[in-house]
């Protein structure tokens, strides 16, 4: 059912139509036969999944992507567990929340849909489908929160939280949202963001904000011409062409490279240990990194054959030794492939990486200052930064909040 009240601002208190969100549609998703490899689906891929496809459906009609905000999925996640365990009255299957209005403080509106079924692109096109269910999807909202279980038959019960309220809210819990406390050191990278919808880089935890690009520009950051600090650069795949800023600030491109095709994935290293960032693509179609030891027009100085298609490209100093070297995440087996080779593969340690979701963004960073890059990621469904100290398998890992799911992270020293 769907709660709604004014704003605080408001004096008179109005009541809005309910809506009734449990539609025999979704309960026609308990018979439906188990799919292939729905076993075992990861509860917290799921719940990345559902906020992806409720923001794709809103995209397209050209609305503002609902945020995650971490008291709605806390409820979320305790509702769906309810239902799972066949705690809903009078035997139904699954049930809406009656003390809805009381799961957060200081909203405006709150919607609420929930189902069962065995995947989430089946569970989505069912709400979808639902006028009830869609009025939530489209409605004027800016948070959510998603909550999957999955039961042991493979039975998935999600809820979806909808709320407008006040701009600000923290997709994580306050006091792990600041990275229990830590303090970059001097020299650290950091984590900035860069929104393609917009083209709007926001940098230094929002000291600095800049436009710069296009809604279909790559993001690429780092120190084009070894002053020591990072700065912002794009590549424009419907072109080949990178362009690179020697400041983070508002102008037009400082070095403008025809280098790359379409498909190829931008990334950037000082490849041959001189002090200097430049260039490089990994083409996907033969996995093949192709590094340019200037930032100038030319061909590949180094090509170096690794991988497979479907891996994800990474660059960093993975051992501290002066150099950036290439790696590759391979989905498929949750392995880190680290190489040491510099403008060569080199030795190639390979690393078991059981922490990852499919729906990760990957970000490369020296976080403590030591000398050697390691592995974050941002995780669309918390909107939550996680940086790694090191490669082992069960890292030391900084957890931090910095914006809405719609932006891409970038990591550099932005002093």
């Amino acid at each position: 059912m769907l709660f709604a009240r004014p704003q605080k601002a408001l004096s008179r208190v109005t009541v809005r139509r309910l809506i009734l969100l449990f539609t025999a549609l979704l309960m026609v998703l308990s018979i439906v036969a188990l799919p292939a490899g729905a076993v075992g689906t990861n509860e917290a891929y799921a719940e990345s999944e559902f906020l992806r496809l409720l923001n794709q459906r809103r995209a397209g009609l050209n609305l503002s992507p609902l945020a995650p905000y971490w008291d709605l999925v806390d409820d979320a996640r305790n509702h769906s567990r309810f239902q799972s365990e066949g705690r809903c009255a009078d035997g139904e299957r699954i049930c809406h929340n009656p003390a809805l209005g009381s799961v957060t403080t200081d909203w405006y509106a709150l919607g609420e849909n929930v189902g069962v079924g065995f995947d989430p692109e089946t569970l989505d096109r069912a709400f979808w489908a639902s006028p009830s269910h869609q009025a939530n999807i489209v409605g004027n909202y800016n948070y959510a929160g998603v909550g999957v279980v999955i039961r042991d038959d493979g039975a998935m019960y999600v809820t979806v939280i909808f709320m407008r309220g006040p701009e600000g809210l923290p997709p994580t819990v306050p006091d792990e949202a600041t990275g229990a406390g830590y303090v970059f050191p001097t020299g650290a990278d950091r984590v900035g963001l860069y929104n393609r919808a917009r083209g709007l880089w926001t940098l230094d935890g929002g000291a600095s904000s800049f436009y710069y690009g296009v809604p279909s520009d790559l993001p690429i950051a780092c120190d084009w011409d070894g002053d020591g600090d990072t700065t912002v650069g794009l590549y424009r795949s419907t072109s080949g062409y990178l362009y690179l800023r020697n400041t983070n600030t508002f102008g037009v491109a400082d070095v403008a490279i025809f280098y790359g095709i379409p498909e190829d994935v931008p990334l950037c290293g000082d490849w041959n240990g001189d002090g200097l960032e430049t260039i490089g693509v990994f083409r996907p179609s033969n996995a093949t990194f192709y590094l340019r030891n200037s930032n100038s027009l030319g061909s590949a100085d180094t090509e170096i054959r690794f991988g497979k298609t479907g891996d994800i490209p990474l660059a960093g100093d993975w051992f501290g030794s002066g150099h950036d070297s290439v790696a590759l995440y391979r989905t498929g087996n949750g392995m880190l492939y680290l190489s040491d080779g510099r403008d060569r593969l080199g030795n190639v340690i390979a690393l078991p990486r059981t922490d990852f979701l499919p729906s990760d963004r990957f970000v490369v960073g020296d976080w403590d200052a030591d000398g050697a890059d390691t592995l974050g990621y941002h995780r669309p469904s918390t909107g939550e930064f996680r940086l790694l100290l090191d490669h082992g398998p069960d890292p030391e890992t900084i957890t931090i909040s910095l914006g809405p799911t719609g932006s891409t992270g970038v990591a550099g020293d932005w002093s």
